[in-house]
């Protein structure tokens, strides 16, 4: 079966792949879609969702920078949203392997413009401190006066 690539795939560079490879596919349950031998390389996807781990030297030829100055955290003022159908369950799952979150899960009400969309979701590090978001919709609704008046206040309109 071949792999259908996701126009936008993000390469997270790690600082150990092996321990990358286990919090991705132990932890979060995301799934190897593309591995070649004992390349520290790996396609990974988690409900259409798919995103590619490295070790940092495998690609660090082509860089503008010395990879040494990477600094955990990587990704900073980044995070990536996965939407997934039963974060309930996924958070749950994470959380007995041990995984701690950066916010627990929560419900946040998201302005998509024309609708409130209501959203369960939780936040957490991967190990070279990538912040990942897990969300479901749970619901949408049209936007009434209160949102206006928050997101006003919110974002000093």
């Amino acid at each position: 079966m071949t792999l259908e690539i996701n126009s936008l795939v993000p390469e997270l560079w790690c600082s150990d792949f092996e321990v990358s490879m286990e919090f991705y596919t132990g932890i979060l349950g995301f799934e190897i879609a593309q591995r070649r031998g004992d390349d520290p390389h790996a396609y990974l996807t988690l409900h259409g969702a798919q995103i590619m781990i490295a070790h940092w030297q495998l690609d660090g030829n082509w860089v503008p920078w010395q990879p040494e100055q990477m600094a955990y955290p990587y990704g900073r003022g980044i995070n990536f949203q996965f939407m997934v159908p039963d974060v309930d369950r996924m958070y749950e799952a994470v959380l007995a392997r041990g995984a701690e979150p950066l916010l627990a899960i929560y419900d946040a009400d998201i302005w998509k413009t024309d609708c409130m969309d209501t959203r369960r979701q939780y936040m957490i590090l991967d190990p070279d401190g990538y912040v990942l978001r897990f969300a479901q919709s749970l619901r949408t609704r049209p936007v009434d006066d209160s949102d206006l008046k928050k997101l006003s206040k919110q974002y000093g309109t």
